[in-house]
């Protein structure tokens, strides 16, 4: 049977199309904002069976998540891409090694959503980077400590020149003040620090910290490093709280 879609069906249409593909518990964060989460997973199911969305279970195990059963992954149908005038997907959404990369995206914007409900963090804003082009997974602009940010995400990056020379245009052209660099484990995070160690413009404005450390501590409380490994103090704040971790069906991620 039909259904008379709502805004916040559309909403959940657009935010779909900027990650390409998300869960169910990234879409609650991200449609209540400051809010308590909301529940959707009814609404999700009805749009499923109606064609709207596409779902099934992710291929892989993810670190960070522990329930028995496999996560279920939303993505846009071909009929709803042309009932709102999207695009369609340029890269294999099917592919488990996109959709990690894109969901790991997801889940740093839900550990800031995360720390604007905990106090840590305001004036949230973000902004998912599309294109071939791209310089940076993701922008955000918040304060933290009394201070305004803005920085530029990249998530897991494959360590080459080409990289570093990413980087330095990124500063130079995307209105970032510092590149935050998440990593899957430490052996990489350190790899990349070793590899930009040497590069001036880049030891003072790139940011390090693994997925693990993210989701222990949280954006704000969690153990920045520089290029020498040494910490950084750049967003923390020792009197305000911090995120323990995931509830419910998430947790730290393992190395």
């Amino acid at each position: 049977m039909a259904i008379q879609l709502n805004d916040r069906d559309h909403l959940i249409f657009n935010l779909i199309d900027e990650h390409q593909v998300l869960l169910e518990k990234h879409i609650s964060w991200f449609i209540s904002g400051e809010d308590k989460p909301v529940l959707i997973r009814d609404r999700l199911r009805k749009l499923f069976y109606l064609d709207y969305l596409l779902c099934h279970r992710h291929g892989t195990k993810l670190p960070w998540w522990t329930t028995p059963t496999k996560p279920l992954v939303y993505m846009l149908s071909s009929m709803t891409r042309s009932l709102s005038a999207m695009n369609e997907p340029e890269i294999d959404l099917f592919d488990a090694n996109v959709q990690r990369h894109l969901l790991e995206i997801a889940n740093i914007r839900m550990l800031y959503l995360m720390g604007v409900k905990e106090g840590g963090v305001s004036n949230f804003t973000w902004t998912t980077m599309r294109g071939g082009n791209k310089r940076l997974d993701a922008r955000a602009e918040f304060r933290a400590n009394e201070s305004a940010q803005r920085v530029g995400i990249i998530n897991h990056p494959t360590i080459n020149d080409e990289m570093i020379a990413r980087f330095e245009v990124a500063l130079k052209e995307d209105a970032i003040d510092k590149i935050l660099i998440i990593s899957r484990d430490e052996a990489h995070q350190m790899q990349l620090q070793m590899k930009m160690s040497s590069n001036a413009a880049l030891q003072k404005r790139c940011l390090f910290a693994t997925h693990q450390e993210l989701y222990k501590s949280g954006v704000i409380g969690a153990d920045w490093q520089n290029c020498d490994q040494s910490s950084s103090c750049a967003f923390r704040i020792p009197t305000i709280p911090v995120t323990t971790g995931w509830s419910n069906n998430f947790i730290a991620a393992t190395a």
